[in-house]
């Protein structure tokens, strides 16, 4: 490599790297991760829709079922027919995202028949969702209330030297907690204690004195309270608190109410986190609440199905220890970020990936059943059409079979997707998504491993540092195959980074490859314009008209054979001159004239260009031209190269000699003189002004050969023979004595190639 192109290369590789860098320190930056979220989209866009194999079914509380079965809440009794009829055609779990935190004091004794149904079929899981406020954990106000929390706000305000209206809604907030914290503590030493003997327990623990104000405030939370401990009881995992790795706590949970608690199979979350552009991408998979971990609702399922009894946490992964899968046993290991949150690998559009069943379907199940079995027992059983009772019983064997089909082996997950009553929220593949979805594709992802796993340790540092590596490398090309390799990569690059999401999960980055990439190429283009392009093209336009294309390609390459100065070089020289043009200029006009000599050094140069020789000059009528330099492409045959032109020129003035003869002109002629020796080549004159040309005795010997060729003829010396004779047919003529030398010089005319 050439002092320019290393030169070249730092300057480059400066500039990339840097790129990489400013890239490296600014990925967890906003706008970077916003950008790089977007990408992750786009390849989720990309992604073909997955075909999922888990047994999922999504049982829809959809438009159909609110147009029959009426306005939403529904009775509880339509959820007790549900999860029978689910758990008589062979679902394996019932996963409802329908939140119980209340009593349907509508109808009471319906809970109880709900209630019922959930201890008789034993698979059915109802979540709870919980509160989290990071400005409580640490305020300095929970230190004031912990020691008397029947304290005032302008008390407590006085005492931390604050404004009452800057504390209101913190201090009342972290009262909350304090008294929910306190309450549950107690609940769980004596869960069937009273209300109170709750309250004397929390105040001799606490060394508290309630004032009405807090005792009703407890006395309204004593069933959710109690509803709790029993969650918490029944429901936590076998997780050590102190093992917990996440920062994400919560302060307040909402559980099902006590009757249902009490008989459900299991319990989970229903929170999921949106990202800082709002778009759903990720689960926390554990929460911590009271020195309790408690799963997501899916999870919990999960749990249950694939038999999971020993879990590990640490800060990058969660460990389902010997998950018991179709076909084997192994452990499942689930990517997590610092707050313990998933990644979902979503399969599709709501509608497209996992089967589907209306609710009211179901339902039409018992109502062909209930229609039936009143038929049947009405005492006028033997005046009924026989022909309807038998409908009754074909339209329910079908249904059963149908739904059988749907249902068995089956987690069932029971969520609302009706227009105006579910939760939608932005995802990657979808602008709005019910919400009920996330269970299913939660389920999918852990269940089948596609897990998405993103790289941001040794592969990003080298993904970055690589790029600029190539980029800058690609500024040793010219600048068009600079262009095609940088696009060619930027293709290359976005197709693998699309790839390895869509068969592996691996979320590689794109937004710092590309930016580097765009940015690292148009400031390295730039500088190589305002330097290396406008120098290139200084040497094009100076020398386009004594050189050829290839030539000067080759001195843009190596510009530094442009300094002032020259260099020793076995060369070929040619002369060509008019014969008798001085007699005939005398005799013609001299627009003609000049019009005639322009016609045949065009058709000389032209000749020469071809032939890859430098012209050197015009001195009247004689043109002078070499070969062997500045381009390094034909030292060996620069000879036989001279020799060819001369012969195409001679041809080319036949060429001319019949157009002058249609146009009556005169016929010129000219002799071609042609020597190969030593000479010195390069830029002659001074700073200001040079021409690259060739001096020396060699050249003086090409001229006086010129003059001693006739009409038409092509005189060569001895040395341009030896270095062309191989293709040349020649007839050797008598010794010259030229001016200058003291010995007579071997010549030859040249006939043609061989």
């Amino acid at each position: 490599m050439n002092k320019k192109n290393q030169n070249k290369l730092i300057v480059s590789l400066g500039l990339t790297l840097s790129l990489a860098v400013l890239m490296l320190f600014s990925v967890n930056s906003k706008p970077y991760q916003i950008l790089e979220l977007k990408a992750l989209d786009l390849r989720f866009a990309l992604k073909p829709d997955v075909k999922t194999t888990s047994p999922i079914l999504h049982v829809d509380i959809d438009d159909k079922s609110l147009e029959e079965l009426g306005r939403w809440p529904w009775p509880r009794i339509y959820h007790e027919k549900l999860t029978s009829i689910l758990k008589e055609l062979g679902a394996k779990q019932i996963l409802m995202d329908v939140i119980f935190t209340e009593e349907y004091t509508d109808n009471p004794q319906q809970d109880v028949v709900f209630a019922d149904a959930l201890a008789q079929t034993g698979i059915t899981y109802l979540p709870f969702y919980f509160a989290e406020n990071d400005e409580i954990k640490n305020n300095p106000l929970k230190s004031v209330l912990q020691k008397d929390i029947t304290k005032s706000l302008n008390a407590v305000a006085k005492e931390l030297s604050l404004a009452p209206e800057d504390l209101k809604t913190r201090f009342f907030s972290i009262k909350k907690s304090l008294l929910d914290s306190a309450a549950i503590s107690s609940i769980k030493k004596d869960p069937d204690q009273s209300f109170d003997e709750m309250l004397v327990d929390i105040e001799n623990t606490h060394n508290w004195f309630f004032f009405p104000e807090e005792e009703n405030y407890l006395y309204s939370q004593f069933n959710k309270f109690q509803s709790t401990v029993l969650l918490l009881k029944r429901f936590h995992l076998n997780i050590p608190a102190g093992q917990w790795p996440f920062p994400k706590e919560c302060l307040d949970i909402n559980p099902p109410i006590k009757l249902y608690t009490q008989h459900i199979k299991g319990s989970g979350f229903l929170n999921s986190d949106s990202d800082i552009d709002g778009i759903t991408r990720r689960v926390p998979l554990f929460v911590k609440y009271q020195n309790n971990i408690l799963p997501h609702l899916t999870l919990s399922a999960l749990i249950d199905s694939l038999q999971i009894k020993e879990i590990t946490l640490s800060k990058s992964k969660v460990i389902l220890k010997n998950a018991h899968l179709e076909d084997q046993v192994k452990d499942i290991e689930i990517p997590v970020d610092h707050n313990g949150s998933m990644l979902i690998n979503w399969s599709g559009k709501w509608g497209n990936a996992f089967e589907h069943i209306s609710y009211a379907y179901i339902l039409k199940l018992q109502e062909i059943r209930d229609q039936l079995k009143m038929d049947l027992q009405s005492s006028d059983t033997q005046t009924k059409d026989a022909a309807i009772i038998n409908y009754l019983k074909k339209s329910e064997s079908e249904m059963v079979k149908k739904t059988r089909d749907l249902v068995e082996g089956k987690t069932c997950i029971v969520g609302l997707t009706a227009t105006g009553t579910h939760d939608l929220r932005a995802i990657p593949i979808q602008t709005k998504y019910p919400m009920v979805g996330v269970h299913s594709n939660l389920f999918e992802t852990i269940k089948n491993e596609r897990f998405i796993i993103p790289q941001k340790g040794f592969l990003r540092y080298f993904i970055f540092i690589f790029t600029a590596c190539l980029i800058a490398l690609c500024s040793l090309t010219k600048l068009w195959k600079s262009f095609l390799l940088t696009l060619g990569y930027s293709v290359f690059y976005f197709l693998l980074a699309v790839l390895v999401f869509s068969k592996f999960g691996i979320w590689i980055d794109m937004v710092g490859p590309f930016v580097i990439i765009v940015f690292g190429f148009t400031t390295i283009t730039s500088f190589r314009f305002f330097t290396e392009e406008k120098e290139k093209l200084w040497i094009k336009n100076a020398f386009s008209h004594y050189l050829s294309h290839e030539v000067i390609s080759e001195m843009i390459n190596d510009p530094s054979s442009l300094k002032l100065g020259g260099e020793k070089r076995n060369i070929t020289v040619l002369f060509s001159d008019i014969r008798s043009f001085t007699s005939f200029s005398e005799g013609q006009q001299p627009e003609e004239v000049v019009a005639m000599l322009n016609e045949i050094l065009t058709k000389q140069v032209k000749i020469v260009f071809k032939h890859n020789g430098t012209l050197d000059k015009f001195v009247g009528d004689e043109l002078m031209a070499f070969w062997g330099a500045p381009s390094n492409k034909n030292l060996n045959d620069h000879a036989l190269l001279a020799v060819k032109t001369a012969i195409d020129i001679q041809q080319g003035m036949k060429d001319l000699h019949k157009k002058w003869e249609q146009e009556n002109k005169p016929i010129l002629h000219i002799g071609i003189g042609i020597n190969t020796g030593d000479m010195v080549v390069g830029n002659m004159g001074s700073a200001e002004r040079m021409d690259y040309t060739v001096i020396g005795d060699n050249v003086n010997l090409g001229a006086r050969l010129c003059s001693v060729a006739d009409k038409g003829e092509i005189i060569i010396s001895e040395s341009t023979y030896k270095g062309s004779h191989d293709h040349l047919e020649v007839e050797k003529l008598p010794p010259v004595h030229v001016k200058g030398k003291a010995k007579e010089i071997a010549i030859y005319r040249v006939i043609g190639l061989k």
